[in-house]
């Protein structure tokens, strides 16, 4: 899925990055190849990817289609 902006605010900075830095949140956003949506969530995707470090890990985002940006909304390591 492509995106032009990944959404950062103090509240979704304080929960997402508790467990992924936000440069790996990013990392994970733009090494993926293919995103799942949340089952239960309308707008919700699930995406399984790696950091530029080899990490893999889950970031769950909001997109925003309208505006072409995605919200992470939690993330962590796999």
């Amino acid at each position: 899925m492509l995106f032009d902006s990944i959404e950062w605010d103090e509240d979704n900075l304080d929960h997402a990055t508790r467990r992924l830095t936000r440069e790996e949140i990013e990392q994970v956003l733009f090494n993926s190849d293919r995103w799942k949506r949340h089952p239960e969530i309308l707008g919700r995707f699930i995406v399984v990817s790696f950091t530029d470090g080899g990490r893999k890990a889950v970031v769950v985002v909001h997109y925003d289609r309208g505006r072409d940006r995605v919200r992470p909304i939690t993330a962590w390591e796999v």
